[in-house]
């Protein structure tokens, strides 16, 4: 009995014990959120600023200048998200294995090779005055940000470090890092070299048309049709190996990610309720935890902007400034070349020029690994580029690349805070470095516009869809296209304009902007929504936001149902059933979507992977996969030429063969939705979204505390409402100039990154419902104000 008390008693002391620990921990996190009232006397501002802080943490910054705005922005980003900050200027420096481990040592290298670190510090040199005097002040705000905090955010505590002082150039390498997202096409001229080299160019011409039929009538009138590419039955016929056996080309092709991508578009005044011009725009990225975007309200002088600012950057992104609103979608063009080096055969440090053979540029990069020894490895440069370590085709190969041009990046987009009218707005995206974007503006006069920003190379000798030698002087760059030889649309007739990633112009354009741009469905889908539409108010927008139909399918639907027209098997005859009755949308509850998804899928690799099977003799890792690879798809299944039979030895004909698929993908997606048989198909059940916060992978006891729960969305990756398991719609806007009150913005998660903070996911309901929530800020809650002082310390 005293030895039950004893063991009772010990169990009790350590249960308690843990409780107190876990108290104590939960304690110190609370001492790790920003206070949200109060009064801060800093350094560096030269008058009073004032921030209202509404019910959702969204903070209205009031200011005198625009350094002061900066400043204080930079405050408040870093007390909400200074260790999503530290992580994006890491990534980019490649400095994240010395917090995070070995698993980061390979990316790190990469980011060493590219040398953004350098190229980061030469941008900031090369600013002019007032761009470097912004970041200098977002770079003061987030170092007092930093002092400020009594703890560190959970994040540093559990891996035990602290953030370094916070430099204007960190700033530029966070903007580097959005260029390298959204611009780094380097995959797209391997695959097309490899293709080059292993296939007949008939084959190739058929494989990767340059254009879809959805852009093509986008471009040139529903009437015009484009002419399909002859099937080159002969040169594809000598491809198959009748003999193979094709689990082993499992994955060869694929649908690959979505594109890297968003929705815009624009309305004018003859097509609104009341004359107003009205903006939506809706950027597609990979979902976080946080998220990508902080909002926020800024007032200086005369200027008022509002809507969404990145992390590390002092730059109000999209957004409106009561006079002009913008936005922006991925131009999918290609400002990355593999340049093919030929090496001197007497001395392999040497490389060939236009100038002759000169000797590579070498430097020494050393990779801290948090755990395990210093990594240290060489660099080679070259006069284009750094070379990559990966060779191509058997050769060297450099890369040419915007991003490592200095000249190509800067701030010039702080001037649309003033900017009154879309022509003005025009002549500042057409200025401005930074990432190649399309730019969609609307005015408050009714006015809209389209046009490109960022720095877009001009080719010679080349097109850039494949590496070549530049050792001649044959080949290369000739600078970047100039800000008046950019193309512009303004006011159309249409009294619209829309991008979604698509091709935006034919081929009367002198310069080449790209070699793989994404097939224009959701483009088409909203054109044709707004070609009907009058009268358009802001959540007419927004409902074209969510829109989910999906006519893209009904090739693949009808496809399925003459395969299954004369069966009679039960199974088959209920699949039937179910396919006849999809309603043309991909919504939760939409029967039967989910096998068309996984049948496309199918096919892609069924049928088009037996040709791209000599590829892989060139390349072990090569996948095929392209936005226009619906074309010859259905062209080889409409024709289901016996020739091209892609396995001749198990299937007599082209439909056993097909049938085989359709079955296998309710079978497969049965598998992935374990729901009850008559449920099992909706779309609903496969299309689950979970957005991630870094830590959860390494620490999946914390995975409930840190991640979003995992919602079922509607969507797909060719609607209108872009949906993926962890990539979809980082922000939605709808705003018209002038008309703010009446503006829309929702976002998944919350503006803080604390997981503690009530403003951790507060929005993500909404997000996850399409709720018209207000762009601008509510009522006030909290209150802060900075007060300048000559002093260096900061305090409450």
């Amino acid at each position: 009995m005293k030895q039950k008390k004893f063991y009772q008693r010990v169990i009790l002391t350590i249960v308690l014990m843990v409780v107190i620990n876990c108290l104590g921990i939960y304690v110190v996190l609370l001492e790790s959120l920003p206070a949200l009232d109060g009064e801060y006397h800093l350094s560096g501002f030269s008058s009073q600023v004032t921030v209202d802080f509404d019910k959702k943490g969204i903070p209205n910054i009031s200011a005198k200048s625009q350094e002061d705005a900066f400043q204080a922005l930079g405050f408040l980003t870093a007390r909400e998200r200074l260790f999503q900050m530290d992580l994006l200027r890491r990534h980019m420096a490649g400095r994240l294995a010395e917090v995070m481990g070995a698993a980061l040592k390979e990316s790190d290298r990469w980011h060493r090779v590219m040398g953004f670190e350098q190229v980061a510090n030469d941008i900031f040199l090369s600013l002019p005055q007032d761009q470097k005097q912004v970041l200098q002040a977002y770079a003061d705000g987030v170092n007092q940000a930093i002092g400020s905090l009594s703890v560190l955010p959970p994040e540093f505590l559990l891996l035990g470090y602290s953030p370094s002082v916070w430099l204007p150039e960190d700033s530029l390498l966070v903007v580097l890092g959005m260029e390298a997202d959204l611009g780094w096409t380097s995959d797209g001229e391997r695959r097309s070299s490899i293709m080059k080299a292993a296939l007949p160019e008939a084959v190739n011409e058929f494989f990767m048309p340059s254009i879809d039929l959805y852009t093509d009538r986008l471009l040139n009138g529903k009437a015009s049709g484009i002419s399909s590419q002859p099937i080159p039955k002969d040169e594809l016929s000598a491809l198959l190996d009748i003999n193979d056996n094709h689990e082993r080309y499992t994955g060869l092709v694929t649908d690959g990610p979505p594109p890297k991508g968003s929705n815009g578009w624009v309305v004018g005044s003859s097509k609104t309720w009341d004359g107003r011009a009205i903006l939506a725009n809706d950027m597609h990225l990979a979902l976080r935890v946080p998220n990508i975007w902080y909002r926020a309200e800024i007032h200086y002088d005369d200027v008022q902007l509002t809507g969404l600012t990145l992390p590390g950057v002092p730059l109000m992104v999209v957004g409106s400034n009561g006079k002009v609103a913008w936005g922006f979608t991925n131009i999918e063009g290609d400002y990355v070349d593999l340049v093919s080096l030929e090496l001197d055969p007497d001395d392999p440090k040497k490389y060939q020029t236009p100038e002759g053979f000169v000797r590579f540029g070498e430097r020494e990069e050393t990779v801290h690994v948090k755990g395990e020894a210093d990594y240290t490895f060489i660099v080679q440069t070259t006069v284009w580029g750094p070379m990559l370590s990966k060779p191509l085709l058997s050769k060297s190969v450099a890369v040419h690349w915007t991003a490592l041009d200095p000249s190509a990046t800067d701030l010039h987009l702080l001037n649309l805070d003033k900017v009154q009218d879309v022509q003005a707005a025009l002549t500042v995206f057409n200025q401005a470095g930074g990432p190649p974007l399309n730019a969609l503006i609307a005015d408050k006069q009714g006015n809209i516009g389209w046009t490109y920003t960022g720095k877009i190379p001009k080719r010679f000798g080349l097109n850039g869809s494949v590496s070549l030698s530049w050792a001649d002087g044959s080949r290369g760059w000739n600078g970047y296209i100039l800000p008046d030889e950019l193309p512009h649309l303004l006011n159309p007739p249409s009294g619209f304009i829309v991008n979604a990633n698509q091709r935006m112009l034919g081929d009367d354009y002198s310069y080449e902007i790209g070699n793989d741009f994404d097939q224009g469905y959701r483009a088409y889908r909203i054109t044709e929504t707004l070609t009907e539409a009058q009268n358009i108010t802001e959540r007419e927008m927004l409902a074209l936001q969510l829109d989910t139909r999906v006519e893209f399918y009904r090739f693949y639907q009808q496809l399925a149902l003459s395969l299954l027209n004369e069966s009679n098997d039960e199974a088959q005859v209920r699949l039937k059933q179910r396919l006849t009755n999809w309603d043309g949308f991909a919504e939760k509850n939409s029967v039967g979507f989910a096998v068309l998804v996984e049948f496309r899928e199918l096919l892609l690799d069924a049928v088009i992977a037996p040709f791209m099977q000599k590829c892989r003799q060139y390349d072990s890792e090569f996948q095929f996969s392209s936005g226009m690879v619906d074309i010859p798809l259905q062209q080889l299944l409409e024709t289901k030429l016996p020739e091209l039979l892609p396995d001749k030895i198990h299937y007599r004909d082209w439909d056993s063969f097909l049938l085989r698929l359709l079955v296998q993908s309710e079978r497969n997606v049965l598998q992935q939705n374990p729901a009850d048989l008559p449920n099992s198909l909706v779309w609903g059940g496969i299309n689950q979204v979970s957005i991630s916060h870094p830590f959860s992978a390494s620490f999946p006891l914390l995975k409930n505390w840190l991640d979003m729960p995992q919602v079922t969305l509607p969507g797909c990756k060719q609607c209108v409402r872009i949906s993926a398991a962890d990539y979809g719609v980082s922000e939605r806007l709808v705003v018209s100039p002038g008309h703010e009150g009446n503006g829309i913005l929702h976002m998944p998660g919350g503006q803080s990154g604390h997981p503690l903070s009530v403003h951790y996911s507060d929005q993500q309901q909404a997000w996850v419902d399409g709720i018209a929530s207000p762009l601008e800020t509510g009522v006030t809650v909290h209150h802060l104000t900075f007060v300048p002082t000559s002093e260096n310390n900061a305090g409450l």
